[in-house]
C-alpha cells in the first residue's frame, strides 16, 4: 500500500503564505472569514465586517 506523498511545509513558511492571503484578501475586499476556514487560520481576536467601509 502507497503512502500519499504530502509536502511538508515549516510553520513558518505557513505563516508567512497565510499573511500573504490575508493581506491580499483584505486588499481585494475579499471574504476574510471563508478564508481564514479555508486556510485553518486562528485570529486573537473575533473577524467582524465594518458596514461603512
Amino acid at each position: 500500500m502507497k503512502t500519499p506523498k504530502v509536502e511538508t511545509k515549516s510553520f513558518f513558511q505557513k505563516l508567512l503564505e497565510d499573511k500573504r492571503a490575508i493581506r491580499e484578501c483584505i486588499q481585494k475586499n475579499g471574504d476574510l472569514k471563508k478564508l481564514a476556514k479555508e486556510r485553518d487560520i486562528k485570529f486573537a481576536t473575533p473577524v467582524s465586517y465594518r458596514s461603512d467601509r
